[in-house]
C-alpha cells in the first residue's frame, strides 16, 4: 500500500510499498522519513472532484495571506493548485504560526467543500496536518478534528487513510482517555474491509505501544479477517505483511490458496510469498518452487525458503 505516518517491512516483502497508500507523516521534531512498516506516498488519482457537503466553516478574518490561499479562500487562486501548495511550502517549516492562521487551516481540514480534484485535496490536507502536528506548543483540538473528519460521511476515503495515520502517529503523545477514543476509530476503521484504510488502521493499532494482551488478541482477529480475499486489495496486502511480521500463523491457509490460485498479482503474491518465508515450514518449499522461474518472483521466493531454512521449520 502508514509508519501517515510517517509508519518496518522486511526487505522481501517491502513491495508493499507500491500498492499500499501512505503518506509522509512525521513524528514531531523529527525530519521526514520513509514509513517503515507501512507502504511509501502514493497519490490516489480520481477525476471527481470533493464531494459537496456541509458549507465551508467561515475563515478567520486575521488568517495571514498565505494561509488564505492554502484554504482556497483567495478567489484569484482557489482553483490553482500549485499556487495553493507554493503557499503551504512558504510557511511549511514554521512552528509558531500564529492563533488565527492555526483557526483558518483547522477548519479548512474539516470543510468538505474545495473546486480542486480529489487527489490534490488529499495532497493539500495531508501537508496540512503535517503543518499542525509540528506546531510549539502542540495545537488543541488537533485529534478531535481527526476523528471527527473520519466519523463524517463527506470525506473521500484517501483523505480518511490521512487521518488515520496522523492519529497513529499521534496516540502514544495522548493521555489514557484520549488514546482510548483514538483506538476505538481505529477498530471501526480496520472493520471496513471494503475500504483501503482498513490496513493503515491495523498499523496503527499495531504502534500502540500501551495496547493490553486483550487488545493485540483484537489486533490479532482483525489482520486474519483483512488477509481473506473479500477484503479490499489494498488492505489485504498490508495485512498480509502484518501477519508476516507479527508471527499470526492462522494466515498461512489463507496464504497458501492464495499463491494456489488461477489469478495472479504481482504484489498481493510478493507479499504472500514473504510472509510465508516467515510462517510456514519445509512443506511450502513445492508451493513457493512454483514462482522460482518467474523474474518477478524469484528474488522473493529464494530469500522465503532462506528463511523457512533458517528457522528450521521441518514441519
Amino acid at each position: 500500500m502508514r509508519r501517515v505516518i510517517m509508519v518496518v517491512a522486511l526487505p522481501v516483502i517491502a513491495i508493499v510499498a507500491i500498492a499500499v497508500m501512505v503518506c509522509h507523516v512525521t513524528r514531531r521534531g523529527e525530519p521526514p522519513t520513509p514509513p517503515v512498516r507501512k507502504p511509501s506516498p502514493v497519490r490516489v488519482v480520481e477525476s471527481s472532484r470533493a464531494p459537496a457537503g456541509a458549507s465551508r466553516a467561515p475563515w478567520r478574518v486575521d488568517a495571514s495571506s498565505a494561509v488564505k490561499v492554502i484554504c482556497g479562500d483567495d478567489p484569484a487562486t482557489a482553483d490553482r493548485y500549485e499556487a495553493r501548495n507554493d503557499a503551504l511550502r512558504s510557511i511549511a517549516r514554521r512552528r509558531d504560526l500564529p492563533e488565527g492562521d492555526i483557526a483558518a487551516l483547522m477548519a479548512y481540514l474539516a470543510s468538505t467543500n474545495d473546486v480542486l480534484r480529489v487527489e490534490r485535496i488529499a495532497a493539500l490536507k495531508n501537508d496540512v496536518m503535517n503543518l499542525l502536528r509540528n506546531q510549539n506548543p502542540p495545537v488543541e483540538g488537533l485529534a478531535e478534528t481527526l476523528i471527527s473528519m473520519f466519523d463524517c460521511k463527506a470525506h473521500p476515503p484517501v483523505v480518511l487513510d490521512y487521518c488515520i495515520q496522523h492519529l497513529g502517529a499521534m496516540q502514544n503523545e495522548l493521555d489514557d482517555s484520549a488514546r482510548k477514543v483514538v483506538r476505538g476509530v481505529f477498530v471501526k476503521a480496520a472493520r471496513q474491509t471494503k475500504q483501503p484504510y482498513a490496513g493503515t488502521a491495523l498499523y496503527s493499532l499495531a504502534d500502540d505501544k500501551s495496547a493490553t494482551a486483550a487488545q493485540e488478541g483484537e489486533l490479532r482477529r482483525l489482520t486474519i479477517a483483512l488477509c481473506k480475499p473479500d477484503a479490499n486489495n489494498v488492505a489485504r496486502i498490508a495485512a498480509i505483511q502484518l501477519a508476516g511480521q507479527r508471527g499470526y500463523s492462522e494466515a498461512l491457509p489463507i496464504l497458501r490458496d492464495t499463491l494456489s490460485g488461477v489469478h495472479r498479482d504481482a504484489v498481493l503474491d510478493m507479499v504472500s510469498i514473504g510472509s510465508i518465508g516467515l510462517l510456514g515450514n519445509k512443506d511450502d518449499a513445492a508451493l513457493l518452487s512454483r514462482f522460482a522461474s518467474d523474474s518477478r518472483r524469484a528474488a522473493a521466493v529464494e530469500a522465503a525458503q532462506n528463511r523457512i531454512k533458517e528457522r528450521g521449520c521441518d514441519e
